[in-house]
This record gives C-alpha cells, structure tokens and sequence, in this order.
C-alpha cells in the first residue's frame, strides 16, 4: 500500500500544482527590408491580446491594454515598447498588419526609429544627417507549446485516479490470498 501511496504523491502532486494561466496572445514576427539605397533592415516582434479581426479594423494599444510587447533590432540597436516616445499603435485591417506607429530615440546621438504609415519606416542615424527607408511586413510566430487548460487536467487526473484504484484493487487482491 505504501507503493501505491508514494506512486499517487508522486505522479499525481505535479499534476494538481498545474494551474494553467492562458492569456490569449498572439505574437507576429517583423521583417523589415529597406528600399533600394537604403542600409538598414531588421527585424522585430509585438505581441497582442487576441487574434485581429476578420474584416475591419483592430488596434492595439498599451492605453487599452491589448498590446504586451514590441521590440525592433535595426542599425545594431534595439528599440522597445518599454522606450517608446508617444503613442504607440498597431493596427490590423481586415486581419492583416496595416499600420504601426512607434518612435524611438535611443543613446547619447539622436539615432530615431520611426514606423508610420501603412508598413513604412524610417531609421535615422549618423546624428539625424541619413535615413534608411523601407517596407515591413509580419507573419504569426510559431505558436508555444499550449498550456493546458482546467477541464483537460481534470480529465487526466481522473484517469489517473481510476488507474491507481485499478492497481490498489489488484493488490488488495494479491493479499487477501
């Protein structure tokens, strides 16, 4: 009985401590390519609460708490949500990436970064004297390994409780005879 005691704390104790905290976020990778001439491209990526909508628009923004994370790697800096100067928004239409506006000022030069205007942006360096231009575009990221929610824990816990009553009736049995 002690083995079945030690079998059920063990594999029964990591399933009970699960408790499943699901955000519904949806996280797009950023491509951004420059326009002929043009140095600096980059990447990035923004997380959303929920997925946009079909047809219409969606925005995204930190005021109305939809918009978790944005982050740009361009020219060899990295510009954040967190530095962002002014409003920052995302906007899909009709279930695909239109508009980002965001901008950033970043070190002891007046390196900017801005993205404006219908998958344009702008990365200003050399002190403000160049820019580079170009288009971005996003696709949805890989999505994590789920998370599972309450009613597909319960489920295993029952079958593993049904299991582990299945084995204690077997050794109930083994010792009666």
């Amino acid at each position: 009985m002690n083995v079945l005691k030690a079998l059920v704390a063990t594999v029964f104790a990591p399933v009970l401590s699960v408790t499943p905290v699901l955000a519904n976020t949806v996280t797009y990778n950023l491509t951004l390519t420059p326009v002929a001439g043009s140095p600096y491209g980059g990447t990035g990526s923004l997380t959303v609460e929920g997925s946009p909508a079909a047809t219409g628009i969606s925005d995204y923004t930190v005021s109305s708490g939809n918009l978790y994370d944005l982050v740009f790697n361009i020219g060899g800096q990295t510009f954040t949500l967190a530095d962002a100067t002014g409003n920052v928004l995302v906007r899909f239409l009709n279930g695909e990436l239109n508009d980002i506006t965001f901008a950033e000022t970043t070190g002891t030069t007046p390196n900017r970064f801005t993205l404006h205007s219908t998958n344009g942006y702008v990365f200003y360096y050399n002190d403000g004297q160049a820019a580079s231009y170009g288009s971005f575009s996003a696709s949805p990221a890989a999505s994590a390994s789920p998370v599972p929610e309450p009613a597909s824990v319960a489920l295993l816990a029952t079958g593993l409780l049904g299991g582990a009553g299945a084995v204690s009736r077997r050794f109930r049995t083994i010792g009666t005879r």
